[in-house]
């Protein structure tokens, strides 16, 4: 949400440091506790700990979602086909 990606890095930093001080599991965080962390968490925030919905955001070329993986698989197997055909 346009905030730097060292200023990111730094924050997720610390998301996970308070989580390893608690010994809980960082998607336990509640979202009041990551707004302590930095006031511009929304609760929108919960959700990147769906996994699922995580993987499927990344859809650019290369990307983890579903669509982009089975496109490369594709293509992986026409290069392979080439090859056996030379």
């Amino acid at each position: 949400k346009g905030v730097p990606f060292r200023e990111t890095h730094h924050i997720s930093g610390a998301c996970v440091r308070l989580a390893e001080e608690k010994d809980i599991s960082i998607d336990t965080l509640t979202l009041q506790q990551l707004q302590e962390i930095d006031s511009r968490f929304e609760e929108d925030v919960m959700k990147v700990w769906n996994y699922e919905e995580s993987v499927e955001r990344k859809s650019s070329i290369g990307g983890t979602s579903k669509a982009r993986v089975l496109e490369q698989i594709d293509q992986c197997v026409a290069f392979a086909q080439k090859l056996n055909e030379a």
